[in-house]
């Protein structure tokens, strides 16, 4: 009995299931007493002292998570060590919030357990560049991209983000919505944030319409309940939106069930997209429109650059993959 098996028993993610046995806090009452529930039918023990060793072990592999309660971080690290297992490397996981500086607990990691190797699922590279110059084993970034890291080591898979929000906004808009509100991250605290806020803006300039980021751009975690409060927030300071642009699935079910509990339909009161095509998405109702991310294949094809630059000794790169529009049933026409 592994952690990998007991989250698949419980139906949650890995990272949910180290958070539960370190006793973090950030984990729900119900999903911790599932857990444990499958903890106690197996007697499973988690065994520090090995954990440990294996960290030490020259063949490992660490894996630092941005984002505790990310559903598509939790899905790229499934992915991840699926297609570690038949590999003669260990994999040892840390799991950072999402307003914790990854590069600065990567140096910390590497003196005290000296990994061969670093991916790094979601992270600001250019926020924290300082300690990502220092950094100086083969890593990879998925999901992101460095722009001002001068590192010979850091390689990235990533989505073009910029482009991405573009055209999801730009999509709002040809449906006839100029009354757009936005729910997304913490700008101090995530480039990502940035980069998806640059290209909603670039689809509202392109089109001649304004945007007031006081009254409709409401902070959130990339999270659920995250979503859920921030469309509170924004309907009470924007109560004439037609549309709402998100960052991420979890937010924009998170709003829908919101505005749901409020008496206010998706999509005929006001229309709502997320981004990162996530399965969920697909089958809550309505459907989500959204930025699908090609999720196997950003993890896939970062472990395997990681790979190669360790093991055939290749430079850094930096790989974009496609997006693809999904046209759910989140957005009303109002032309």
């Amino acid at each position: 009995m592994t952690i990998k098996d007991i989250a698949k028993e419980c139906g949650c993610g890995v990272g949910t299931v180290s958070r539960v046995l370190n006793n973090h806090p950030d984990v729900s009452g119900e999903t911790r007493a599932k857990v444990m529930s499958v903890v106690d039918k197996y007697g499973f023990v988690l065994n520090k002292n090995a954990s440990l060793l294996k960290s030490q072990d020259s063949r490992t592999i660490e894996i630092l998570v941005k984002g505790t309660s990310s559903p598509l971080l939790n899905e790229m690290l499934s992915v991840v060590l699926n297609r570690m297992e038949g590999l003669s490397y260990n994999a040892s996981v840390v799991v950072l919030d999402e307003y914790d500086n990854e590069a600065l607990v990567a140096n910390r990691v590497y003196y005290e357990h000296k990994p061969q190797a670093m991916i790094f699922l979601g992270g600001n590279p250019d926020r924290y560049g300082n300690d990502f110059e220092k950094v100086r084993i083969p890593c990879v970034l998925v999901s992101n991209e460095p722009n001002s890291v001068t590192n010979e080591y850091l390689s990235s898979v990533s989505t073009d983000d910029i482009a991405a929000s573009e055209y999801a906004a730009e999509y709002l808009i040809k449906k006839g919505h100029t009354k757009i509100g936005v729910i997304g991250g913490d700008f101090e605290s995530s480039e990502i944030t940035k980069k998806r806020y640059k290209g909603f803006l670039n689809a509202m300039e392109k089109h001649g319409l304004d945007f007031d980021q006081e009254k409709a751009y409401a902070v959130s975690k990339y999270s659920f309940e995250g979503g859920a409060s921030a469309v509170r927030n924004l309907i009470k300071r924007s109560p004439d939106l037609t549309a709402i642009f998100t960052m991420a699935d979890s937010m924009a079910i998170g709003a829908c069930r919101a505005l749901n509990d409020m008496g206010i339909s998706v999509p005929d009161d006001i229309s709502i997209t997320g981004f990162d095509g996530l399965p969920y998405a697909d089958f809550y109702s309505p459907r989500i429109s959204t930025i699908r991310q090609q999720t196997e294949r950003l993890a896939g094809d970062g472990l395997a650059v990681l790979l190669n630059m360790l093991e055939r000794k290749e430079p850094a790169r930096q790989v974009r993959i496609p997006f693809e529009f999904v046209e759910g049933e989140s957005v009303r026409s109002l032309n």
